[in-house]
């Protein structure tokens, strides 16, 4: 009789322990004793605090054995391309609602549309302003025919900046601008309220401290034009005031929309597609310009068919410092970064450490998710731009040393981290996200211009097999 069928289960289970995930896997495949064995959980368990930490916790309906497959399957920390098409710091980049698009933009005045797959490729390209002019956001509209630009540009005077949401269509084979009104505030990027809609900002001359909202829709005339002036004066954008408030010193930066059904407890949008109902719920942050402790994260229902705009206190407020903002896939989720404000008598200190904080939107009473802490490369100003990213089971943001640090939801442990480090010099990161239909796919942008793909081993393997969906 072979010695090895001689060895009880505690034996087996002890020297088990040493093995490690490949080969416990394949001791598994050796006979149907050793199969038994290897499925004790106490193995996996292990092997799951020697990879991300003895405070990992599992989910409660999954066995240590699919969790650690999770974590080393499933989870996008494999670089698998690289794109450069930019000719300068990349700001920011986004899916369109399917998945199928990407875009981004950056310190070059360029736009740019990607398509994915399993390798993605440049669809379009656009100048759309020159330097030292920038656009640092990019939006698509849900039925993926347009994305709008938010464009920094030279003022008439000298050392302003002004703010210019431009539309731009993508369904003629090319990235033409068809829209473009100039923003209240210069900061303010804009989103979308409909595939035809888009939220501006305006201020009222007789009440220089009230911020009007307003839905801008657009016509596409099919014009050519030789200039962002020429874009901007033509008549083609019906403008409807849908929001006002009372904000002295304080400039509206972000803003993201989500219907008023879920925020009233209405259920997961899993499409992340607005519905036609014109109940919407805005929020908006706010940058206080004379007290940086007093920003906020505030939240405003709005009517969208309603004769009379809005003028009424926010239904929520959170006081925060942003340094930007996503909303998750299926619009439950708001992810963001923040830097505490230290006060000690009359001064105020920026602290260095960032911290990521997800807010459950059907219900902002319950205490945000918390991740981090973590150092940006950057100094602490709070003009300095880090848009995370969070899906169902990850959340991904930006890190010193030119790091994405992506972490678990369930246990808020460190999954891995991915280097952007370049010899000899630094390269920060400015955006991640997740792909909307699948979160083994991570996409970011960083300093060196370029646009990095982060997929799982599971997709990988799916890739060099053939059954890449």
């Amino acid at each position: 009789m072979d010695d090895w069928e001689t060895l009880t289960d505690p034996i087996l289970l002890a020297i088990f322990s040493y093995l490690d995930v490949q080969n416990l896997s394949a001791a598994a495949r050796t006979c149907t004793n050793w199969w038994r064995i290897s499925l004790d959980e106490s193995l996996w368990k292990a092997l799951a605090f020697q990879r991300v930490g003895c405070r990992y916790a599992c989910h409660d309906d999954v066995t240590w054995n699919s969790e650690l497959k999770r974590l080393i399957y499933h989870a996008p920390v494999h670089l698998h391309q690289t794109c450069i098409e930019h000719h300068d710091e990349i700001y920011y980049i986004c899916f369109s609602n399917s998945g199928n698009l990407i875009a981004t933009c950056g310190e070059d005045g360029i736009v740019n549309v990607w398509k994915y797959g399993n390798e993605i490729q440049l669809l379009f390209s656009r100048q759309v302003v020159d330097d030292p002019e920038y656009v640092n956001y990019v939006e698509f509209n849900q039925a993926e025919t347009h994305l709008i630009a938010h464009c920094i540009t030279m003022g008439e005077e000298f050392l302003r900046f002004d703010g210019i949401i431009m539309v731009l269509s993508i369904h003629t084979g090319a990235l033409c601008p068809v829209a473009a009104r100039n923003s209240g505030f210069a900061p303010f990027r804009g989103t979308w309220l409909a595939n035809d809609t888009f939220l501006n900002t305006d201020v009222l001359e007789e009440s220089p401290d009230d911020v009007q909202f307003l839905a801008c829709k657009f016509f596409n005339n099919g014009s050519e034009y030789s200039s962002m002036n020429d874009l901007i004066a033509e008549e083609n954008v019906e403008t409807k005031t849908v929001l006002q408030i009372n904000q002295l010193d304080s400039d509206p930066e972000f803003v993201k929309v989500i219907d008023w059904s879920q925020w009233n407890g209405g259920g997961s949008n899993v499409s992340g597609v607005l519905s036609e109902t014109k109940e919407k719920v805005l929020i908006l942050y706010l940058n206080n310009l004379s007290h940086i402790n007093e920003n906020r994260l505030k939240f405003y229902r709005v009517d969208l068919d309603s004769t009379d705009p809005v003028i009424s206190e926010p239904i929520r407020t959170i006081r925060m410092n942003c340094l930007g903002l996503q909303l998750s896939a299926d619009h439950r989720y708001l992810v963001c970064n923040t830097r505490r404000i230290t006060v000690e008598e009359n001064n105020w200190r920026i602290e260095k450490d960032v911290i990521t904080m997800v807010i459950r939107l059907e219900n902002t009473e319950t205490t945000p998710e918390i991740f981090g802490e973590n150092q940006p490369m950057e100094s602490s100003s709070m003009s300095t731009y880090f848009f995370p990213h969070v899906s169902s089971d990850y959340v991904a943001a930006e890190s010193d040393p030119d790091v994405i640090f992506l972490w678990d939801r369930t246990s808020h442990q460190t999954i891995s981290k991915l280097s952007h480090r370049l010899p000899g010099q630094k390269n920060g990161v400015s955006a991640v996200a997740f792909h909307p239909r699948d979160q083994e796919v991570l996409v970011t942008v960083a300093d060196d211009y370029k646009l990095r793909v982060w997929k799982s081993r599971n997709r990988l393997n799916s890739i060099a097999t053939g059954t890449m969906r």
